[in-house]
């Protein structure tokens, strides 16, 4: 066949493109943000790895597990004697209000393993959680 015969492919993109912007809708509409304001109350000071996401405030009850620099937890503003005592504190919070979220603010100098005590002591107590990160504009 003669090179000059050859008909050109067409690529109709317009299916992808419909694809993309319906993941993108979905991704944006069920994604929660939270912000540094309304996790900040007790004013614990954190340094918080950057991020460039914008945040909105929840409107659920809330309550904010710190993990210091130097490793120590703190709920809200009352500190805790380990993860222990924290699961505790935690299936009683969702005994008295299930719907509450937790709000987890850990210092960028921790070690990823006492987050993921953290996170597991959550899941244990099976309440929604949320990462908290630094908005800075």
């Amino acid at each position: 066949m003669d090179a000059s015969k050859r008909k050109a492919v067409v690529v109709d993109l317009t299916a992808l493109i419909d694809v993309i912007f319906q993941l993108l809708i979905f991704f944006l509409l069920t994604s929660t943000y939270v912000t540094q304001q309304a996790a900040s109350a007790a004013q614990i000071p954190v340094e918080l790895p950057e991020s460039s996401l914008s945040a909105t405030a929840i409107p659920h009850e809330q309550m904010t597990i710190t993990v210091t620099a130097t490793g120590d937890l703190l709920l809200d503003v009352e500190e805790l004697s380990g993860v222990d005592e924290l699961t505790v504190r935690l299936l009683e919070v969702r005994a008295s209000n299930p719907k509450t979220i937790v709000l987890v603010r850990g210092d960028q100098a921790v070690p990823y393993g006492r987050i993921a005590s953290v996170l597991g002591a959550i899941r244990a107590a099976n309440l929604p959680v949320s990462a908290v990160l630094n908005n800075a504009e």
